[in-house]
Order: structure tokens, then sequence, then C-alpha cells
């Protein structure tokens, strides 16, 4: 659903544009308030934390992986 609004400033009409997608506070929006961007975004961010580790972490123990996963990833799951 597309709603068309004016809103004014002082009595003259505001123009309404377009800009893709808005960045506040940390989220991600889109013009229909949706987070899919946003969660697309968190996904792509913790593959790359998990791809570091992988490559620079070869021989791991398993203590050594969870202090790496809390540290590096889990922080941007939240």
């Amino acid at each position: 659903m597309n709603y068309e609004y004016k809103y004014y400033l002082l009595s003259t009409v505001l123009e309404s544009v377009d800009v893709g997608l808005i960045k506040d506070l940390g989220m991600v929006f889109d013009s229909e308030l949706s987070f899919v961007s946003h969660c697309k975004e968190k996904i792509n961010r913790v593959y790359s934390m998990l791809g570091l580790i992988k490559r620079h972490f070869i021989y791991l123990i398993e203590g050594a992986f969870v202090t790496l996963y809390k540290s590096l990833v889990r922080c941007h799951l939240k």
C-alpha cells in the first residue's frame, strides 16, 4: 500500500523523496519500514566474522573457538 501524504512546513508543501535505505540508531529501514534489509545486513556481518575466524585461526581448541565466537560473532546477533 502506497499512501500519499502531504506534509507542510510554514504552509509550504514539503517534497517527497525516495531515499532507499536509512540507518538510524543502528537499525536499517526501507521506505516500507521493513526490517528485511536490516536482517540481511546483520547476517552478512556474522558470516564475515565467522569467515575471519576460519581463515585466521585454523587450529583452535573448542574453548578458544567459543571465546572468539562470543566476542566477535554473538555481539552482532543482538
